[in-house]
């Protein structure tokens, strides 16, 4: 497995002199928000992709998603994660869906769990790109992580797999899976031991990194200030 991920990074390095491999400079930054009060700060970043935590929104997630729409064109991703997944959500798939349908017409990707899955035929029919994702405090073994996207893509874009690895042979084997996996595919890891791994993973193929504007979302997630300068600092 250390050979294996030795060539991995190796051939990155060849690509980012010139290869065909994304440039650290091309990162794809997605800032999570939960206090849409502090988007103007937000938007000052110019990030990729705005993620609207939809569960962490004290008022009503629609009149706050329908006022950041009209104060940028940045992309928007709606999220509404439950408590089982990392979230402050508790309710079942029916209240799900009758928060997010609504919202869905002013973003442009929704982050879909695999137990609101049902939903994503109506979600996606509004013009919107799916979010597959799982996050699990365990990490899967490779079969089970390439299970774990086939069940993803049945019903959505871009599968987001995130998962906690206990030892440095476990991001390993994550950082491999990315290189490998079909493309487009986003993974990253909870909490903060491997959180440098979220600068790792976009190298070797994941489509997007999560970040923070002031308030973290999740534990050891970067600013983006400081993601953009591990970033340059890659060059």
């Amino acid at each position: 497995m250390w050979q294996e991920v030795a060539l991995i990074l190796g051939g990155c390095g060849q690509a980012l002199s010139g290869g065909a491999a994304t440039s650290p400079v091309d990162m794809k930054i997605v800032v999570s928000v939960e206090d849409t009060g502090s988007i103007d700060e937000v938007i000052k970043y110019s990030p990729t992709f705005i993620e609207l935590r939809l569960d962490r929104m004290a008022d009503d997630p629609l009149d706050q998603v329908r006022a950041v729409r009209e104060q940028t064109a940045i992309p928007l991703i709606a999220t509404l994660r439950s408590r089982e997944e990392g979230g402050d959500f508790v309710g079942g798939a029916d209240l799900w869906a009758r928060i997010v349908n609504p919202i869905a017409k002013y973003v442009d990707l929704v982050d879909i769990e695999a137990r609101y899955r049902d939903h994503a035929p109506a979600i996606k029919s509004q013009g919107v790109q799916i979010i597959a994702s799982l996050h699990t405090n365990e990490m899967p073994s490779p079969s089970e992580l390439r299970e774990i996207e086939g069940m993803l893509r049945s019903y959505g874009d871009i599968p987001k797999i995130v998962v906690k690895p206990r030892t440095p042979d476990d991001l390993l084997a994550l950082i491999a899976f990315t290189h490998h996996a079909q493309k487009p595919i986003c993974t990253s890891v909870m909490g903060s031991e491997f959180r440098y791994a979220r600068a790792i993973l976009p190298l070797l193929g994941s489509e997007f990194t999560f970040c923070h504007a002031g308030t973290p979302t999740a534990g050891g997630q970067y600013h983006i200030r400081e993601m953009r300068q591990i970033a340059d600092l890659m060059k």
